[in-house]
């Protein structure tokens, strides 16, 4: 719908859209379609899009280490290469592939992880703590990540010859149902857990993550 405004018209009148521009009335002709196709394809790549820009969220812990180096040099945010990065790692059938996930990338070597274990209520990781050369002082950061929960914890870093490390896991993650406390043993399934690990090092220079699946 068109507005009078004084001696001029803005707004749609017909097959024409009236507006203003550096004061000056002026006219163009409406559309004759939108360019916005909804297509199986881009339905699906809106879908993908709008579940990485919410693991974006749960996993900032995560990328706000593991990609600060390349987003000060590119002057981007951590959240659009954390996007930009796993754009595609999706399955077939449209989720997640959390195998092929990247919270961290970087040109220093991997710290692989050797074992994972959950006693108690702590998870307890051991890597490869090899060093060599100046990379002594490395630190060693492990992300987890709930997809029950959709949350995701960092844990204190630990210098890379340590070797291991250790992290008191949330009460709920730990069960099936969010509220534990009504909860008989019988009733506890199996959780799975998504672990990321990598090395930052002198200059917050860092690794490529590494991924482990862990079932508790």
């Amino acid at each position: 719908m068109a507005r009078i405004l004084g001696d001029s018209e803005s707004g749609k009148l017909g097959k024409k859209i009236y507006y203003n521009w550096h004061g000056r009335l002026c006219e163009r002709a409406m559309p004759t379609h939108v360019a916005n196709p909804k297509t199986e394809a881009q339905q699906a790549h809106r879908s993908n899009f709008a579940q990485i820009s919410k693991l974006s969220s749960y996993m900032k812990e995560a990328h706000l280490v593991g990609f600060h180096w390349h987003a000060v040099r590119e002057k981007n945010s951590t959240y659009a290469l954390f996007r930009q990065t796993n754009k595609d790692c999706f399955t077939p059938d449209g989720e997640i592939d959390y195998e092929r996930l990247v919270v961290s990338k970087g040109s220093l070597a991997k710290a692989y992880i050797k074992s994972a274990t959950v006693a108690d209520g702590v998870l307890s990781v051991s890597f490869d703590g090899h060093t060599y050369g100046d990379n002594g002082g490395d630190e060693f950061f492990l992300f987890v990540y709930s997809p029950t929960h959709s949350a995701g914890l960092l844990a204190e870093p630990v210098r890379r010859s340590v070797g291991k490390i250790a992290l008191k896991l949330p009460t709920e993650w730990l069960y099936s149902e969010p509220s534990p406390d009504a909860l008989t043993q019988s009733s506890i399934n199996t959780i799975q857990l998504h672990l990321y690990a990598f090395l930052r090092g002198r200059r917050l220079r860092t690794s490529d993550s590494v991924h482990k699946r862990l079932e508790i």
